[in-house]
């Protein structure tokens, strides 16, 4: 489940509100009245990263994560240099 808060408050006090040209959810805050478009795959690949970072913690290998979580391998590759790279 992804927890959707606004950009400028977090509060997630928002409402759906409609969608742009492009396809885009637009949202508007209620608490701090800003409009603005969700960026929802940024939100899940980060829940995944997540969840790639625990499974990875567990000794399972890079392919049986990619085929649990869905992710390519080169993407989860770059991930998991990431998350190394920040732990240090």
């Amino acid at each position: 489940m992804i927890k959707i808060t606004c950009r400028k408050c977090n509060s997630p006090n928002i409402r759906k509100n409609g969608h742009t040209k492009s396809g885009r959810q637009k949202c508007h805050s209620r608490d701090c009245n800003f409009y603005s478009t969700l960026n929802l795959k940024k939100m899940e690949l980060e829940e995944k990263s997540e969840l790639i970072e625990k499974l990875y913690q567990e000794r399972l290998s890079q392919k049986a994560i990619s085929r649990i979580t869905g992710i390519s391998h080169p993407i989860l590759s770059k991930i998991l240099k990431k998350s190394c790279t920040s732990d240090r």
